[in-house]
């Protein structure tokens, strides 16, 4: 599969080499080094997958996933790879709080990015169109929509998804760990990032309608609504 991919690097050496590799293998490119021009790539220009880099001259790279993923860059639900020389947990964690699809650390192995970048593309492309309701709660999932007592609710990428998985069987407890790998793809790094995102999902829905949503059962995991309803 060949995407097309924007890569937002300032470092001219490392972006070039991303864009001769990447054509070479067959996708489609756009590059720039600033979070201005990044904005304006993705609201010109159509993009499946971007690859982010963190420290950019004119702000944050990150503040460019926050606009992708609260929509004021174009479409939401694109993919969002951080290739960044930043490589902490606490990185990782900030930056999967955003809500980027995954993150790699400079020094990169090409290979194995083209094999993330690939597999985030069949992720993105493999989504099945289909309607999941619970009670007022309709999510379309061919559509990214999501509707509660008919009030149409935006939602960042990875508020989307934990919902998605919690709709499929509301009354079912997933356990933080799985929640944490299924959508983050990865078990063991805590689970502050999963407990932020439920809680400002939660937010969410009750502002539009009573709950209880996002229950934590016992600390241990989340499910949509509480376990006897």
């Amino acid at each position: 599969m060949c995407a097309s991919l924007l890569v937002v690097e300032d470092d001219e050496m490392i972006s070039e080499f991303l864009v001769d590799n990447l054509r070479q293998d067959g996708h489609a490119v756009t590059v720039v080094g600033t979070v201005t021009d990044a904005l304006v790539a993705l609201r010109r220009t159509r993009t499946e997958i971007a690859l982010i880099d963190v420290s950019l001259p004119d702000g944050s790279g990150l503040d460019v996933v926050r606009m992708i993923r609260s929509g004021e860059a174009g479409a939401s639900d694109i993919g969002v790879v951080v290739v960044s020389g930043r490589g902490t947990e606490q990185d990782r964690i900030r930056a999967f709080e955003r809500g980027v699809d995954d993150y790699i650390v400079k020094p990169f192995s090409y290979p194995e990015l083209l094999l993330r970048t690939a597999s985030l593309e069949s992720r993105l492309s493999g989504r099945v169109a289909s309607v999941l309701t619970v009670g007022s709660l309709t999510m379309d999932l061919a559509a990214r929509a999501v509707t509660l007592d008919g009030v149409l609710i935006h939602l960042p990428g990875k508020e989307y998804e934990l919902l998605s998985v919690l709709a499929r069987d509301p009354n079912k407890v997933n356990m933080k760990e799985d929640l944490m790998e299924r959508i983050w793809g990865y078990r063991n790094c805590g689970t502050r990032t999963l407990d932020s995102h439920a809680s400002r999902l939660r937010r969410r829905l009750t502002a539009v309608a009573d709950g209880p949503w996002v229950i934590n059962n016992w600390s241990v995991g989340y499910s949509l609504r509480t376990v006897l309803q």
